[in-house]
């Protein structure tokens, strides 16, 4: 897992959202690259057939009925995962590790996990794309205002 001063993630406040995070981490490969793990629940009253989730970095995730053959009931955690296809581990971050994965220093990286869309089994649909795309806006902005004042610093020295 990595340290939370070193790369955060968040969830955005959405009050009517049928969906809930819930053991959200942000985890470094130990082989490069880095993913954000969480659990979903239908915090809702009605069924879920369908659903996207995304992220302030570009990431998203699709869930449909489809692919995993029954609707999520109310108060039912979604399946992520299918069953037995998870390879993935996680380790003890040792002080090697974090070495080695550059997981020192301030602080890296924000991440902001929100969910897009919601489409439940009586056809009706939570959407959330107009908050969605005005923080990604956001992020690109202020991202690329950090990047060009740390270019400008680099320059300046």
């Amino acid at each position: 897992m990595v340290p939370r001063e070193v790369g955060l993630v968040t969830v955005a406040y959405q009050p009517d959202c049928p969906l809930l995070f819930e053991n959200v981490r942000f985890l470094a490969g130990v082989k490069g690259g880095g993913v954000t793990s969480y659990d979903l629940r239908n915090r809702g009253t009605k069924s879920i057939r369908a659903f996207k989730v995304a992220d302030s970095i570009g990431s998203t995730l699709s869930w449909d009925v489809a692919r995993y053959r029954s609707p999520v009931p109310p108060g039912e955690l979604v399946p992520l995962a299918e069953p037995g296809k998870d390879s993935s581990k996680i380790v003890p971050l040792t002080r090697e590790l974090r070495e080695k994965l550059k997981l020192q220093g301030p602080l890296q990286g924000l991440v902001v996990l929100m969910v897009v869309r919601v489409e439940f089994t009586d056809g009706t649909i939570y959407e959330d794309e107009i908050a969605f795309k005005a923080m990604r806006s956001y992020m690109d902005d202020t991202q690329g205002k950090l990047n060009l004042l740390e270019s400008f610093k680099k320059k300046s020295k």
